[in-house]
C-alpha cells in the first residue's frame, strides 16, 4: 500500500479480473449442470430392418421338414403300381368299359422273366382296399411281387383305373378330407410314383382359373398353375389333404379336383349301367 494510504491500481485491476474469471467458470458450469445432466450409459440394440418383417418364414430346412411330414401322413394314402405296354388296342379308344382289364403285358423272348416296368402311377386309396390311378395312354396296369392288382372298372377316356389292391389297416379318410376349394397364392406338394414309393416336391402355385370340361363333374384348374406338375401326380396341401389329381386333358394337363374324383369313384363303383 502507498504512503499516502492508497492501493496501487495494478493490483485492484488484477484482482477485479481474477474475480471475473471465477465467476464466468462458475456460470458456464453450472449451465452445463442444466443442460447435460448426468445419464448412466447404456447399450441399446438396434431394431430390425423395417423390410424384416416381409421375409418368409419358412427356411429351406422347414419347408424340408414340412415336405418329409407330408410324405409321411400320404404315404399310406396312396401305392405305386408299375405299368407296362398294352399289346392290343387302347381301350381309351372305346367306351368306358367297367370289370374288364386288357390283357396283360409279357415277354416274347423269355415267356419265365418278370417284365420289368417301363412307368410307374400312383394310385390314391379310396377304400380300404380299392385305389384310384391315372393311367397315361399305351400303358396298363400290371402285377409285381408281392402285390397283385385287380381292375375292379377303368374309365378309357380320360385314363382313371380304379384298382383292388392289398387292403389298409385303416380306413382312409382321403376323399372325405379333402380340401373342397383349389387354393391360390400358396405351396403344395405334388407327389409322384417312384420304384421304392412315392416322392414329394413343394410347388407354388400362383393365380388359378378354372376350366369346364363335358368330361368331368366340376370344372378343372389347368396345371400351368403348378409348374413342373406332370400328369399322374397327386397334389396335396402342406397338411396333408387332398387338392386333386394331374391328368392329361385336351387343353393339356389339368387338375381334377378333389370333389371331381369323389364323383367319379362313385360312378365307378356302383353297380352295373351306371353313368359316370
Amino acid at each position: 500500500m502507498a504512503p499516502d494510504g492508497t492501493e496501487p491500481q495494478t493490483g485492484r485491476e488484477t484482482r477485479l479480473l481474477v474475480l471475473v474469471v471465477g465467476v464466468a467458470v462458475l456460470v458456464l458450469l453450472l449451465l452445463a449442470q442444466w443442460q447435460f445432466p448426468g445419464s448412466t450409459m447404456s447399450v441399446v440394440t438396434p431394431g430390425g430392418a423395417p423390410l424384416a418383417g416381409l421375409a418368409a418364414r419358412a427356411t429351406f430346412d422347414e419347408m424340408a421338414g414340412t415336405m418329409a411330414d407330408v410324405i409321411g401322413r400320404v404315404s399310406p394314402l396312396t401305392v405305386a403300381v408299375p405299368l407296362a405296354t398294352i399289346l392290343e388296342p387302347d381301350p381309351r379308344d372305346a367306351a368306358p368299359v367297367r370289370r374288364q382289364a386288357p390283357a396283360p403285358a409279357t415277354t416274347p423272348d423269355d415267356a419265365n422273366a418278370a417284365p420289368v416296368p417301363e412307368a410307374w402311377a400312383l394310385a390314391l386309396r379310396v377304400r380300404r382296399d380299392l385305389a384310384l390311378a391315372y393311367v397315361p395312354g399305351g400303358l396298363t396296369v400290371m402285377s409285381r411281387e408281392g402285390a397283385t392288382f385287380d381292375v375292379v372298372a377303368h374309365d378309357g377316356p380320360r385314363g382313371m383305373w380304379l384298382l383292388r389292391v392289398p387292403p389298409s389297416n385303416a380306413v382312409p379318410d382321403t376323399l372325405s378330407a379333402s380340401v373342397r376349394t383349389f387354393p391360390n397364392f400358396s405351396y403344395v406338394a405334388a407327389v409322384t410314383a417312384t420304384p421304392v414309393g412315392p416322392t414329394v416336391q413343394p410347388v407354388f402355385v400362383g393365380r388359378s382359373d378354372t376350366v369346364t370340361d363335358p368330361g368331368w363333374s366340376h370344372a378343372l384348374v389347368p396345371a400351368s398353375v403348378a409348374p413342373g406338375v406332370s400328369p399322374g401326380t397327386l397334389v396335396f396341401s402342406l397338411n396333408s389333404r387332398l387338392i386333386g389329381i394331374v391328368v392329361d386333358g385336351e387343353r393339356g394337363p389339368m387338375i381334377v379336383p378333389a370333389p371331381a374324383i369323389e364323383t367319379l369313384v362313385q360312378a365307378l363303383d356302383a353297380p352295373e349301367g351306371t353313368t359316370p
